[in-house]
């Protein structure tokens, strides 16, 4: 199958997906700014928001990416450089979820092991938009479409359980600090 033929046939999904992410991006936006002190106070609300912020705008921009008709080498080139840009900005709060040994929230070890998983994860799908690229550069188009999608899907799903999360967690942080005097 030809790169502009697989292209073309996943326009849809990469508009959807690139919709839902910009959508989500904003609305991530609006309900932490609504308890702002509480995602600065806490370091793991910090990474968490972070790390999922990331997520939304890797796939933002890889389906930015994939909806312009440009040549394979390009496209490859842009997902390579994605990829690694992704992991790079992330890279901190994957460190600092992995070494955090005191909870400002006072977050479980299952807890912390789920977040690190969920870092660890979206790291996972940023070294598979790398890859993805590199099978484009080979001309292995049908591998490039399942590493791709499933990267795609992959940050979809944790970033919108991140921010459940992130809601959540804000939540507690707030109604219980409204119960102390």
């Amino acid at each position: 199958m030809p790169y502009q033929s697989a292209a073309s046939d996943l326009r849809d999904f990469y508009i959807l997906a690139g919709t839902a992410s910009a959508t989500l991006v904003g609305l991530l936006f609006v309900g932490l700014s609504l308890h702002l002190r509480v995602v600065i106070a806490a370091p793991e609300v910090r990474s968490l928001a972070r790390v999922t912020l990331a997520n939304f705008g890797a796939v933002l921009f890889v389906t930015l990416f994939m909806v312009i008709a440009e040549p394979q080498t390009a496209a490859a080139w842009q997902l390579i450089v994605l990829g690694i840009v992704s992991l790079a900005s992330s890279m901190p709060s994957l460190i600092a979820a992995g070494r955090s040994q005191e909870s400002s929230l006072g977050m479980r070890r299952i807890d912390r092991a789920r977040l690190v998983l969920r870092f660890g994860l979206s790291a996972a799908a940023y070294l598979a938009f790398v890859g993805a690229g590199v099978l484009l550069l080979s001309s292995l188009v049908s591998a490039f479409v399942l590493v791709l999608v499933s990267a795609i899907v992959v940050l979809l799903l944790i970033s919108l359980r991140n921010t459940w999360d992130l809601l959540v967690t804000v939540g507690q942080v707030t109604v219980g600090s409204e119960r102390e005097p």
